[in-house]
């Protein structure tokens, strides 16, 4: 098991590089640059010479060739920092550790509700197959699937926050500087809730087909002919071999549950990535974008290793290479 994941972990390397690389030079591409960011609109019409844009162009490194230029962030990485930000002067990692935990709180809380309660509801809704639980819960997880999540969030936020005012509108915490655990949870109930919806009724489906799928199987019919019991039948051999399917859901969600927080911290103005990777576009501020895309990036590798892992552990045979 540990060198199927050393193996799993080793092929991380050239791929984060590609990534890394990749995006870079897209994104040095795109049309402006922190230079005519940084500049004030009303100097701009006043008139800047083209000496001093190329002053400022050659002070934060934008005059040599984009290798070179991701060379050198390449060894800032290596030093443990994505650079440091053309708009605050600041080391990126710094501004984007603060940032980052209430944005992994938000997108952990709502993949666990997501998948373990897809589990739970699209389980019981293959045991009662064709009834009108079934049917229900078909029909709301067609709707959770169909309606986008910021119309979700807005409809939350217009119904539990400004007609009755049960959750919090917007932060983690009541008070600024001030952390409580439970005034912390309070206040992440509604967004993780809204952004697991979709989750959740994926999961629901998935769960639903994977569970029918397997009790129709030999192995389940033989189980119950040597006279297991149903728990049993269902749980040692129905619901693992449904767990495939379901890895691969949850996992691979983990990406777009972090995109998909983004805006829902907008929403619930939620201290985390959202309003910092937007403000970091419109000012073209390329260090600290590049720590935003290769925290992303980082995320969805470490996705697709987990799945490999639990892959592995569900079904020995994936590890051994039978």
């Amino acid at each position: 098991m540990t060198k199927y994941i050393i193996r799993r972990f080793l092929v991380f390397i050239p791929m984060l590089l590609a990534i890394s690389a990749i995006t870079y030079v897209m994104m040095v591409l795109l049309p402006g640059d922190p230079v005519t960011a940084l500049i004030d609109p009303f100097s701009m019409q006043e008139g800047i010479s083209q000496e001093y844009i190329d002053k400022q162009k050659e002070r934060y490194g934008l005059n040599k060739p984009i290798p070179v230029r991701y060379v050198i962030w390449l060894g800032q990485l290596a030093r443990g920092n994505f650079g440091y930000s053309f708009m605050t002067g600041l080391p990126v990692i710094e501004m984007i550790v603060g940032r980052l935990i209430p944005t992994l709180q938000l997108t952990f809380t709502a993949l666990i509700l997501g998948t373990v309660g897809g589990i739970v509801l699209g389980v019981v809704a293959a045991l009662r197959q064709y009834s009108y639980y079934d049917y229900f819960l078909s029909f709301i997880s067609l709707i959770g699937i169909a309606i986008p999540t910021f119309f979700l969030a807005l409809i939350a936020l217009f119904l539990v926050v400004l007609k009755v005012p049960l959750f919090p509108s917007h932060g983690w915490t009541s008070e600024l500087g001030v952390y409580n655990l439970w005034d912390n949870i309070y206040h992440l109930m509604l967004p993780a809730f809204i952004l697991s919806i979709e989750l959740l009724a994926t999961s629901t489906r998935f769960a639903r087909t994977a569970m029918l799928e397997v009790m129709s199987s030999d192995y389940v019919t033989t189980a119950r002919a040597k006279g297991l019991s149903e728990f049993w039948v269902i749980g040692r051999h129905a619901f693992r071999n449904a767990l495939l399917p379901l890895i691969t859901i949850s996992t691979m969600r983990l990406p777009i549950l972090f995109g998909g927080a983004l805006v829902i911290e907008q929403m619930f103005a939620w201290p985390g990535m959202g309003l910092f990777a937007v403000r970091a576009m419109v000012n073209a501020d390329y260090p600290v974008l590049m720590g935003v895309a290769f925290i992303t990036a980082l995320i969805v590798l470490v996705s697709n290793l987990l799945a490999d892992i639990l892959y592995a552990v569900v079904d020995p045979r994936i590890r051994t290479g039978d």
